[in-house]
């Protein structure tokens, strides 16, 4: 059963009890199975009444039928006493509970007494007054009351949707304090088919700009300083790993273990110790039981060191561990540390610029649309995890475990457990991807970068998400004109005053809250003039309004709109872009409307084609139409012009203050707003394809490596070939980062 029958049979069910609410049984009355059959029994008459039906009868039924209450105007408040009211004739009720009235002036009703009562004689007694003769009670009625009060019992009896298996291994994938946060408001049984309104959770007080600014500068300052003096022990063994494979090094190098191994064990040790903020991140996500890549990093330089110290005393078999690999994969952890900062330090410097930005970005139901600044939720959405540290909570310990399950089986088969710490930290070194650390951070750095020269904040991968979610952005017509492309060169008035015709203008334009209206009033205070006052304002689909001042029925809108409204127009008329005056279905003026366009908005249509994103035209003007953007800009961007209602609708959006802060904007223009919006989106495909790339890429070395080492192919597992090939694997996220710079 489809969920339009469903509901079709609850509003039956509802209906029916509606209707039940005032039924009161007949006193002494039964039913028996020939009175039954009389009345449902196919071509069967209708069973008589008791008593004898005379004309006063009638008139006593007439106003019963008149006096019934609506179903509507009725509600099933008290389900025990209407099941005490509706009983079959072969089985005794129980009595009714007594309880308290609703009002107290009110008595209450006795109590009908346990026994059946005695079937009626045709030789019944007159009928009743008019006040003592309830409605009848079908059958009918009764079972679909029962199948009501069950339904009440038990739930709506509508069975929950089927859930796709995509939706099944996002909620999978989804950790639960996400869950909880993204959770809905269970659904009422009045609104069943109604979408469940989004819990609102109470956001935590969040930091001023200045202060989350400090902090972020004092932590970029002590990440720099670290980050640069970790690098110079990891170059080291990085020239260390080329002058090895090239036999460039001193015969005491080949010949004593302890001296080489002790130098690849310090080299590592001084990255390590210069990279105290990997080591930090580690035990903290250790303690919440979420491991990422800092983790990885310190597993992988514990067992490192170790295969060094092993070597050292003789378990090396003359092969060097790959210090160089492990130090570079402890230094990117940190580097991206840093990158992630300073990403967060540009966010936060462009939203301590003023107390409040001019706009910002957020998701409506019509794609991603600009409205006014606030900054709540800016600092929290900035702090969330990002996708790529969402996944790694489950790929680390599975890469980890599978370099640890296979060095086990590696040297178990070839009964060479001494080897089994070079064995293992050189599977670690090429199963654990170089490029973890910058999935994110680094395409996150370059993005704000670029989105901080436009006068932009992103709030981190969260708000990149939100912005980003549909294909459509809503621009309005400051986003595509932005001031000073828009120029009125002069107007014309046929039969009527200048001024009259220069203030209905104005006051219509005022009305209608179009961007045109700087321009009218500023030409009207020029000549002297004041504005009147338009009521009764409408606006039509073909591209214009109208209103009425002082008695005068005026409409104003494009050449388009005054033919379909059959309005006279001048036969040599050749302007494109003007708005026409009509007052009483007489054109009386003609207004030219000049519109430049921008190459910033150039750009961003571009752009938006590129990205096949297409924007929601929210204006109020009838000239503005995606005829006007392919003459004007030479783009066709494939932009959707809706309804005027949804026109008017989407621009009050934009008016509105934003519910949160996704990204900041404090500039004019369509660009800013297409460069958060593109950007956001590719900066999301680079994460994702570069986590997807990197696992791949570690999951392919670990299996190399497994297999050089089950045919004892250990010349070929140098620290040179390792390092090679982790670097190799941290190009494809070098590349994917680059695609937010360049669009």
């Amino acid at each position: 059963m489809g969920r339009e029958q469903d509901k079709q049979l609850y509003d039956t069910l509802r209906r029916t009890g509606e209707l039940l609410q005032n039924v009161r049984p007949v006193e002494g009355e039964s039913y028996t199975l020939e009175s039954i059959l009389a009345e449902f029994g196919s071509g069967a008459a209708e069973p008589a009444l008791t008593g004898d039906l005379t004309a006063p009868d009638a008139e006593l039924y007439a106003p019963l039928r008149e006096e019934a209450p609506h179903p509507a105007d009725t509600a099933v408040t008290d389900k025990k006493s209407l099941r005490a009211l509706l009983r079959f004739p072969r089985r005794p009720a129980r009595p009714a509970e007594p309880e308290e009235p609703d009002e107290p002036d009110e008595p209450d009703e006795p109590d009908e007494p346990d026994e059946p009562p005695t079937p009626e004689t045709d030789d019944a007694t007159p009928a009743a007054p008019a006040e003592d003769i309830p409605d009848r009670v079908r059958v009918r009625d009764v079972m679909w009351d029962t199948v009501d009060s069950a339904m009440a019992e038990n739930g709506d009896g509508i069975l929950p949707p089927h859930e796709p298996l995509g939706q099944r291994i996002r909620r999978l994938l989804t950790p639960k304090n996400e869950q909880q946060r993204e959770a809905r408001d269970p659904r009422d049984t009045e609104e069943l088919w109604a979408p469940a309104p989004r819990r609102e959770t109470p956001l935590p007080p969040e930091p001023s700009p200045d202060d989350a600014l400090r902090v972020e500068r004092r932590q970029l300052k002590h990440l720099r300083r670290f980050t640069l003096f970790a690098a110079v022990p990891a170059l080291s063994l990085c020239v260390l790993a080329v002058l090895e494979a090239f036999s460039w090094l001193p015969d005491i190098w080949w010949d004593d273990d302890v001296i080489r191994c002790a130098t690849l064990a310090a080299g590592l040790a001084i990255t390590a110790l210069l990279s105290p903020d990997v080591w930090r991140a580690a035990f903290a996500g250790l303690k919440k039981g979420r491991f990422r890549c800092e983790f990885a990093a310190a597993v992988t330089t514990v067992v490192t060191v170790a295969a060094c110290v092993g070597g050292a005393v003789g378990f090396g078999m003359g092969q060097s561990p790959a210090a160089a690999a492990a130090a570079v994969l402890s230094w990117l952890c940190q580097w991206g540390i840093f990158l992630r900062t300073a990403a967060r330090r540009q966010a936060f410097h462009q939203a301590a610029v003023g107390l409040t930005p001019p706009y910002v970005v957020g998701p409506t139901a019509a794609g991603a649309c600009k409205q006014k600044g606030t900054l709540r939720g800016f600092y929290h959405l900035s702090d969330r995890p990002d996708q790529a540290a969402v996944w790694q909570r489950y790929t680390v310990p599975m890469l980890l475990l599978a370099a640890t399950v296979l060095a086990l089986v590696a040297c178990l088969t070839h009964h060479a457990m001494y080897r089994f710490l070079w064995v293992w930290s050189t599977m670690l070194c090429a199963g654990v991807p170089l490029g973890m650390p910058l999935f994110f951070p680094l395409p996150l750095a370059w993005l704000q970068h670029r989105l901080s020269r436009s006068g932009v904040a992103l709030a981190g991968y969260a708000g990149a998400r939100a912005v980003s979610r549909g294909r459509r952005l809503v621009v309005t017509e400051g986003d595509l004109f932005p001031p000073g492309t828009v120029a009125f060169n002069g107007y014309k008035v046929f039969g009527e005053e200048r001024l009259k015709m220069l203030s209905y203008a104005a006051a219509v334009s005022h009305a209608a809250g179009s961007s045109l209206y700087p321009l009218f009033a500023q030409q009207l205070a020029g000549e002297g003039g004041f504005r009147s006052q338009c009521q009764d304002l409408q606006f039509y689909e073909d591209g214009g309004v109208g209103g009425t001042i002082h008695g005068e029925t005026v409409l104003m809108g494009s050449a388009y709109f005054m033919r379909r409204r059959h309005v006279a127009l001048p036969h040599d008329l050749k302007l494109q872009t003007g708005v026409f005056l009509a007052v009483d279905g007489v054109l009386c003026a003609i207004f030219v409307i000049k519109y430049q366009p921008s190459r910033n908005v150039e750009w961003a249509l571009r752009a938006l084609k590129r990205a096949h994103m297409r924007p929601v035209l929210a204006v109020r003007s009838g000239n503005v139409t995606p005829r006007l953007l392919k003459r004007k800009f030479a783009v066709d961007a494939h932009p959707i012009y809706p309804d005027v209602s949804t026109r008017l609708a989407l621009s009050d959006t934009v008016e509105s203050r934003g519910d949160m802060a996704c990204a900041l904007v404090y500039r004019e223009g369509l660009m800013p707003l297409a460069e958060t919006v593109v950007g956001s989106k590719r900066l999301l495909t680079a994460c994702r394809v570069s986590s997807v790339l990197g696992h791949l890429a570690g999951l392919t070395g670990l299996l190399l490596t497994y297999y050089f080492v089950s045919v004892a192919a250990f010349a070929t597992l140098t620290p040179l070939h390792l390092l090679s090939f982790a670097l190799l694997g941290l190009l494809p996220t070098v590349l994917m980062a680059g695609l937010v710079r360049h669009f």
